[in-house]
């Protein structure tokens, strides 16, 4: 175990660079540490030392003349520099992403242009951004180009559905197995579709217009074909751009295809993760890579644009499965494919069973040179704690053919009333940079419990 003393400016930030080097960091104020960072302030320039035997490591910045919240934004910055560019020494290693260890590079690249600097520049001189990196960032903003300014006036509304029909050995989502949680079906759909009703009704009387509806889950589609109808019913506003995570191909037939349809859906993901059965196996999914192709087919008949997930560092899968896996997705042509990189998160199987993956930067290059060569363009992409090789998440489209949900939560320009269970309502407050949320359980039975109770915190959000 290593171990981090700090004088305790921004501990949670320090720890978090730590982590992208050693995968067991002690955070102490003890005197005799391995790591130490210690911050000093003299006439508004700020100090960072970050040491170790025999090495140090000093950072600066001048605050003079600044605003509060962009002074601590900066102190922040270049603490976590001091202590990054400490262990890249100490331990001969660089991370892809350097010093940044926020979800959202592409809002801080977007903020430095908005300060006047070349954030390009800052990343890969400053911050120890890689190239490639930095490079994917700019593909993503001059892909999303207007869509990431603010839509004021409008929320997206996001539908929670917990449950899956197997629990994925990588998964940490608070979802159930729906045959587990058989008795509590129908009691929260009936929360849900309350929740729904009185959410948009409360939209409707302060003049918020919902832009783009999303069911995620779980998996929505593991309810059955009436049960997905009866809570569609209660959205009785025609979005722009209307989503739903089919996700399992063993959740879906033609009958609950209907549905979707009926109700105005456009987009559905039919998710392989993988196209080797012996990693399917492997992971707890409950399909065979047939159903894949079976369900991709049945979609399309549908008319619905299609996004597939897929997963780097999955156990047991190769750098030829996975690159075997990128290459027949290409094949299929869906309109959306997202590279997923494997996140090792407590309340996982693979975090309890100590799973390291392997291979998995090489596993993501190939993806990202595989469908950039088939015409996809990268459109969003967003990074995790405990990410296999500090890497990211990347979702790909063919032209025109992106989520506008998810630029909107990814960018966080999207006001969000959000229903069921561990759901987010999320409120933009542009003109105070700072965003506020309401978070619902994270627990079918609390929800069901305590339904009304969560809908007034939403409400109050929004007042």
């Amino acid at each position: 175990m290593s171990t981090l003393y700090t004088n305790f400016c921004y501990p949670t930030e320090i720890h978090d660079v730590a982590k992208l080097f050693f995968d067991d960091v002690e955070l102490t104020e003890s005197n005799v540490a391995t790591y130490k960072l210690v911050e000093q302030c003299v006439d508004g320039e700020f100090a960072y030392l970050a040491q170790t035997a025999g090495l140090s490591e000093r950072q600066s910045v001048n605050c003079n003349g600044l605003d509060e919240l962009r002074c601590i934004r900066l102190r922040k910055r270049y603490a976590k520099l001091a202590m990054y560019r400490l262990l890249e020494r100490a331990t001969g290693r660089s991370m892809p992403w350097g010093s940044l260890t926020g979800i959202r590079p592409t809002k801080l690249a977007e903020q430095l242009a908005k300060e006047g600097e070349d954030w390009q520049k800052s990343f890969t001189q400053l911050l120890g951004v890689s190239q490639e990196k930095t490079n994917l960032v700019a593909d993503i903003l001059r892909t999303q180009g207007v869509l990431r300014q603010r839509q004021k006036g409008s929320a997206d509304l996001y539908v929670g559905i917990p449950f899956c029909v197997s629990r994925c050995s990588y998964c940490s989502f608070t979802s159930g197995e729906i045959d587990r949680l058989k008795k509590y079906v129908a009691p929260y759909v009936e929360a849900l579709k309350n929740d729904i009703i009185a959410t948009l009704r409360f939209a409707h009387s302060k003049g918020i217009g919902i832009r783009n509806v999303y069911f995620g889950g779980g998996t929505p589609t593991s309810l059955s074909a009436a049960q997905l109808d009866d809570i569609m019913n209660c959205i009785d506003v025609s979005p722009v751009e209307y989503t739903v995570e089919a996700g399992r191909p063993d959740t879906l037939d033609a009958e609950k295809l209907a549905v979707l349809k009926s109700h105005g859906v456009q987009r559905i993901s039919v998710n392989p993760q993988t196209f080797n059965q012996s990693v399917l196996d492997v992971i707890g999914r409950k399909h065979s890579v047939e159903d894949i192709y079976e369900k991709y087919r049945l979609a399309k008949s549908f008319g619905f644009d299609v996004n597939m997930d897929l997963i780097a560092g999955l156990p047991t899968e190769t750098y030829p499965m996975f690159c075997h896996s990128v290459d027949e997705a290409i094949r299929l042509a869906p309109e959306n494919i997202t590279v997923h990189t494997l996140a090792l998160k407590h309340g996982s199987a693979l975090k309890e069973q100590s799973y390291s993956a392997k291979d998995v930067a090489n596993m993501v290059q190939y993806a990202q040179q595989a469908v950039c060569a088939a015409g996809y363009a990268p459109y969003y992409m967003y990074r995790q704690k405990y990410m296999a090789d500090n890497l990211e998440n990347v979702g790909y489209c063919k032209k025109g053919k992106m989520c506008l949900y998810n630029i909107g939560i990814m960018e966080e320009v999207s006001d969000i009333l959000a229903c069921g269970t561990n759901a987010i309502s999320k409120r933009i407050l542009s003109d105070e940079n700072r965003i506020e949320r309401a978070a619902n359980a994270k627990d079918v039975i609390t929800y069901i419990q305590r339904n009304e109770e969560y809908l007034q915190r939403k409400f109050k959000l929004f007042e």
